[in-house]
């Protein structure tokens, strides 16, 4: 599942659209009320786009989610937050080094995926563009 600005001149390959979402279920579940002062990157993680008037706020707001996610161990990620108990495809076979919840999601190529999505937003922020889903 590709994002990227209108223009498709910066693009993220979050791998499958259950990554993305999987992101968004366990940022929920481990924000907890929290998630409601960051509603703006928490709805950039459900739908991936954002609106251009958006994309610095939903950023601020998506460092705020990764700092809450630092402080989450690997194991209490949630995969689909409508159905908690179906066990991420990553269950036993974690590398060491993913330490914490905002490690654990990477784009198909590998990157950190909330950098990446920092990056595109600041990119579409900069460029006066929207995020959209590419497909």
């Amino acid at each position: 599942m590709d994002l990227g600005t209108e223009k498709a001149d910066r693009i993220v390959n979050v791998g499958s659209a259950a990554n993305l979402y999987s992101l968004y279920s366990t940022a929920v579940t481990l924000m907890g009320h929290k998630a409601r002062k960051a509603a703006l990157g928490i709805t950039f993680l459900e739908k991936g786009s954002c609106a251009l008037r958006d994309c610095s706020k939903t950023a601020k707001q998506l460092l705020e989610i990764k700092a809450i996610l630092g402080n989450h161990v690997p194991i209490e990620a949630v995969w689909d937050i409508e159905h908690p108990n179906i066990l991420p495809p990553w269950d036993g076979h974690l590398s060491p080094d993913i330490t914490n919840c905002a490690d654990l999601y990477t784009t198909s190529e590998g990157e950190p995926l909330i950098e990446e999505l920092l990056s595109l937003l600041k990119f579409a922020d900069s460029t006066k563009q929207n995020v959209v889903v590419l497909g």
